[in-house]
């Protein structure tokens, strides 16, 4: 890994950070653990005297029906009832030590381990009915919003009313991570964040995770003294204690810093999730002091949180499915028009109109045809030349002067390239002009940290200043959206199909799941779009057995949807592969982010798996499935997954778990496309692994399994030949 300086340091650096194993909690409240088994107490925060009366010393390895008291109460029976694997479930308001100072009590498990949370209680700004009856006013308002931006204008002024908070902001993230406020609510006197963009950096992967596992999570003062959490002597779980979805765990040094820099004593923050993942945030933020949000008002934000995520697919979605049905249905006139006529120049108009662009054009051997604002014939002559060298039936960039130097000379009309590869050395391309955009950076997105050495150690500091920082960008064009991508690639299956290459059996086989893979999602879309509106429509009017045969419905398309997906991924895995040098334990970062994991799995990572030469997308993949693979099929109640590298040369990377193993005669089976062993339907198209290993093989390496039955599996892989290739 190369050294850290001021040129390079990035937050990221930070992303090696195991912020979920804090060993530590926030003041305001107090945390036990307890063996499910024996009932014994396993740990105990120091200012646990606060709430019980004793310190920790005193309520280690005790049984926790004496330590909490009320001896005749079953607790443990109690939890053992309660769900409490999704998150913090509120039990009850006591009183541990005999006073009238009451305690919130929430529990979820972790690890093999019940985790106890006690925070103090405290009188809410509003009783709770209060609470209810204005938020069913406030998401009637929302309801009746015209537009998303219109739509969290109103969010954001109603959290910040009922919560007190000086700011309130909703914030989206971009693909790349990074993100931009687009609706604010503040006092008058505070500087605006309104339209300010942030680098990934300052909320990285690990940061989004957590965010994802919680509706809400709240600091109450950023300059909190942590208490330690301090465990028994002979515990019976090694090592710290996951808190991945503990309401008191101690933040990140970094996140307080960065919090304290901007001026923000408290904080609290809402995921804004859609279709299961991160799309932003709510964040909430008090300048003026420390600020504790009782109990009942967090709930109401919660449930808010909620409802703003489900309307805000919604809203979303309602424009895009009209349009992707519209760009469907003139992508399957325009297929009918040139099966008449298979000169691609007489339909021009009509692929000029297919998506949003500014001009387009055809390429053919011997000839160019062009609509709209395009570049010269001899430049999109060179462009047809330097997209035939490129893999796969499509391709689509918004920046297309970073690609290919030469188009920086016409990026007026052609910053973004939509283009579909009709046959050999024909192309239909789509062209966008270039988007010359002041981007607002809340302070510099280059150096969104300070280096600082002292006695002789480099440490970050997150930056101290965030006043504006434009940067001009240039080159770029609008993005091309998922359903337009969608429409050149049925014309490039449709090219395909009707001008046959003499390719090999392989590729024609490729082409074969790219054309129904196509059709597939077009198919399903439609279906999702009328099983949408037919819900809106008529829900209020149908019985619980309705929504719910309309609830299957909606899984059963998303799960051909996913079909479809893999037999696409299946195609393209057979095509070339751009490598490059790639952050290996980065990757993993992405891939744990985005599987969002039972938090009660054990994760382990026992070595650094370094840098290796590979296609970075695809090797994403292989991680992803093998984590999958290694959460999915699992019935310990103590659930375990380990990634790692053994030494050697080619280096052998591994992700283990301690789940229900596969036999001797299986571990073939198991590689192959589309199977699944003893009728598991457990969700998934059954390609996760036969993707993995062609992935692998397409490196040079090699994928296989070793297992034990009952004990759990361990999946190895490797990069590139082995001088000895026996297993």
């Amino acid at each position: 890994m190369e050294p850290i300086t001021a040129e390079n340091v990035d937050l990221t650096s930070c992303d090696r950070e195991l912020i979920q194993y804090p060993e530590a909690i926030q003041p305001h409240g107090v945390m036990l653990t307890v063996d499910e088994t024996s009932g014994h107490i396993v740990h105990a925060s120091a200012n646990c005297a606060a709430a019980l009366g004793v310190g920790p010393e005193h309520v280690l390895g005790k049984l926790a029906s004496s330590v909490l008291g009320r001896s005749e109460r079953d607790w443990l029976g109690a939890l053992k009832r309660t769900a409490l694997d999704a998150g913090p479930v509120h039990l009850a308001r006591e009183s541990f030590v005999d006073s009238d100072r009451g305690y919130h009590l929430f529990a979820h498990r972790s690890g093999g381990l019940i985790v106890l949370e006690m925070e103090l209680a405290r009188a809410a700004a509003d009783p709770p009915a209060r609470l209810y009856s204005d938020l069913r006013t406030d998401i009637a308002k929302l309801q009746a919003t015209r537009s998303l931006d219109e739509f969290f204008a109103l969010a954001v002024q109603r959290i910040r009313d009922f919560t007190g908070y000086d700011r309130v902001m909703a914030y989206r993230f971009d693909e790349d991570g990074s993100g931009e406020v687009v609706a604010e609510s503040k006092r008058d006197e505070l500087e605006g964040y309104l339209g300010l963009h942030y680098p990934a950096s300052d909320i990285p992967a690990p940061a989004r995770r957590l965010f994802s596992l919680s509706w809400v999570r709240h600091l109450p003062d950023v300059d909190y003294v942590a208490a330690p959490l301090v465990a028994a002597a002979h515990a019976v779980v090694a090592g710290p204690i996951d808190m991945s979805y503990a309401a008191l765990r101690s933040v990140s040094v970094m996140y307080s810093a960065y919090l304290s820099n901007m001026g923000v004593r408290s904080s609290m923050v809402m995921p804004l999730m859609k279709e299961g993942r991160l799309w932003g945030l709510i964040s909430a933020m008090h300048h003026s002091g420390p600020r504790h949000v009782p109990h009942e008002t967090r709930m109401a934000a919660e449930f808010l949180a909620h409802t703003l995520s489900l309307m805000m697919s919604a809203k979303e979605d309602a424009g895009i499915f009209e349009r992707v049905l519209a760009t469907g249905a003139a992508t399957d006139k325009l297929i009918e028009a040139l099966s008449r006529d298979p000169a691609p120049q007489a339909s021009l108009p009509q692929v000029l109109a297919l998506v949003e662009a500014g001009g387009a054009a055809f390429v053919g051997r011997d000839a160019i045809a062009r609509v709209g604002k395009t570049p010269a014939q001899t430049e999109l002559r060179a462009l047809a030349q330097w997209l035939a060298a490129r893999e796969g039936p499509i391709f689509a960039t918004d920046r297309l002067a970073t690609l290919y130097p030469a188009a920086e000379g016409y990026a007026g009309v052609a910053s973004g390239v939509l283009a579909a590869r009709l046959g050999e050395n024909e192309w239909l391309i789509w062209l966008r002009p270039e988007q010359v955009a002041d981007v607002s950076w809340a302070g510099d997105p280059h150096k969104p940290v300070d280096v600082v050495e002292t006695e002789g150690a480099i440490r970050l500091r997150p930056r101290g200043s965030f006043a504006l920082w434009k940067e001009s960008v240039r080159h770029r064009s609008t993005p091309w959206r998922d359903y337009e991508k969608d429409a050149a690639l049925k014309l490039a299956a449709f090219g395909a199909s009707r001008k046959p290459a003499p390719a090999p059996p392989p590729q024609r086989a490729d082409e074969f799941a790219e054309a129904a893979s196509l059709e597939l999602k077009s198919q399903v879309r439609g279906l999702q779009h009328l099983a949408v509106q037919l819900s809106r429509r008529q829900g209020e009017a149908w019985d619980e057995e309705g929504r719910s045969q309309v609830a299957a419905m909606l899984r059963i398309t998303q799960r051909i949807d996913g079909l479809a997906d893999a037999l696409m991924s299946h195609a393209h895995i057979g095509r070339g592969l751009d490598v490059e040098t790639v952050d290996l334990d980065a990757l993993v970062d992405e891939a744990l982010a985005a599987a969002r994991l039972d938090p009660a799995i054990e994760l382990r990572r026992p070595t650094r798996l370094g840098v290796a030469v590979c296609h970075r997308g695809s090797l994403a993949e292989v991680f992803a499935s093998l984590i999958d693979n290694a959460a999915r099929y699992n019935d310990k109640p103590a659930r375990r997954i380990e990634i790692g590298v053994m030494p050697g040369e080619p280096k052998r990377y591994y992700v283990g778990d301690n789940g229900v193993g596969v036999a001797a005669g299986d571990r073939d089976l198991i590689f192959q496309a589309f199977r699944r062993l003893g009728g598991d339907l457990s969700g998934g198209a059954g390609v996760g692994l036969a993707f993995a290993r062609r992935i692998v093989e397409r490196h040079g390496g090699r994928l296989w399994v070793e297992s034990t039955p009952g004990e759990g599996s361990t999946f190895v892989f490797t990069l590139a030949p082995e001088a000895d290739a026996a297993a």
